[in-house]
């Protein structure tokens, strides 16, 4: 008679003796450092409306701040010009550029350069640069100056932030621009 062969799988004794074993090592104290998963991305287009806060956001960090994103196909010079094909493109973008920082390019905020994108931060002077007081991308303070977070407050008003657009700039202005005549910016 030929024994059982699960075909790599565990089986109920097995998955419940792992779960224990994950358990008391959560409760002994013991933390694994483990890689952050890869964002995936998609090769489908995507709807360009559903990036427009950010989308705004970083024209308004282009002009004000003087934020080069470099070679990207949503960029037109140093204009944002969303569309369905590259929207997923730019949403990968922000993803990877809406923390504080620090970034190798440097930015002039608030009149300080610096390399951190932080709007609405309170600065201190480090070496020949200035720095968000609080930088850490996991620190709650340091992410309400973060351009997330501005696209959140911007959704959430229906209108462009003053720190991050300065006020010379309309929402609609930069609507038209980067996504052309389509009503409504919010």
């Amino acid at each position: 008679m030929r024994g059982r062969h699960s075909g790599g799988r565990l089986g109920p004794v097995a998955t419940a003796a792992a779960a224990v074993a994950a358990a008391a090592v959560a409760l002994a104290g013991c933390t694994f450092a483990m890689p952050p998963k890869p964002r995936p991305h998609p090769t489908r287009s995507a709807n360009p409306v559903a990036v427009r806060p950010p989308a705004l956001l970083v024209q308004c960090a282009i002009r004000t701040a003087g934020l080069r994103p470099g070679s990207q196909d949503w960029l037109q010079g140093l204009s944002v010009h969303i569309t369905s094909t590259n929207a997923i493109d730019f949403q990968n973008w922000f993803r990877t550029h809406d923390a504080p920082g620090p970034y190798p390019q440097t930015f002039v905020i608030d009149g300080h350069r610096t390399h951190y994108l932080a709007f609405g931060a309170t600065w201190v002077r480090r070496g020949g640069l200035w720095v968000p007081t609080h930088t850490a991308r996991n620190n709650p303070l340091a992410q309400r100056t973060s351009l997330y977070a501005w696209s959140l407050w911007a959704a959430a008003q229906d209108r462009l932030p003053p720190g991050v657009c300065g006020t010379s700039v309309t929402a609609a202005g930069l609507q038209a621009q980067i996504y052309g005549s389509v009503g409504n910016p919010w």
